[in-house]
């Protein structure tokens, strides 16, 4: 889990090299409309700092943020008043309510360390789907290598 001392230069580290964060958001939102083009809701599991929420929010007609780290959605929230934002693990969260679709960006869902717990996460990600949603997980961000993959659909969560 992130402390506040890395929250507070996380930003910075990855704004240095390059991340472009309005960028990723437009480009999320494409990949997700392409799935399902009335998407008008988006869950941020592992928001972090809020950077993608913040432009996401602008893309869609709701948005909320869930973050591990306390001293990372303090930081989220700071950056996008207005927005839910939930603490949680991913592995376990139970939000209520469905979404057209949830993404888990900046190669969060590496930090599962087996099997059981990404199914448990996958478990969890399904559940907050409302019918027709859509899943985008980034395992690492290479725009221009790695095209999208559709590798299955739910049909019923």
């Amino acid at each position: 889990m992130y402390t506040d001392e890395i929250a507070d230069v996380y930003d910075l580290v990855h704004e240095g090299k390059g991340k472009d964060y309005r960028r990723e958001a437009e480009e999320i939102a494409a990949l997700v409309r392409a799935e399902r083009a009335d998407a008008g809701s988006l869950l941020d599991v592992a928001c972090g700092t809020g950077q993608h929420l913040r432009h996401l929010a602008g893309l869609f007609d709701h948005v909320e943020g869930l973050e591990l780290s306390p001293d990372m959605l303090r930081l989220a929230a700071r950056r996008n008043p207005g927005v839910p934002l939930h603490q949680g693990d991913m592995r376990t969260f139970g939000l209520g309510r469905r979404f057209d679709a949830v993404v888990c960006m900046f190669s969060s869902i590496g930090h599962l360390r087996d099997t059981d717990e990404l199914d448990a996460t996958l478990e969890r990600f399904a559940q907050h789907l409302g019918p027709g949603g859509v899943i985008l997980v980034e395992p690492w961000w290479f725009p221009s290598r790695s095209p999208p993959v559709t590798s299955g659909r739910v049909t019923e969560a």
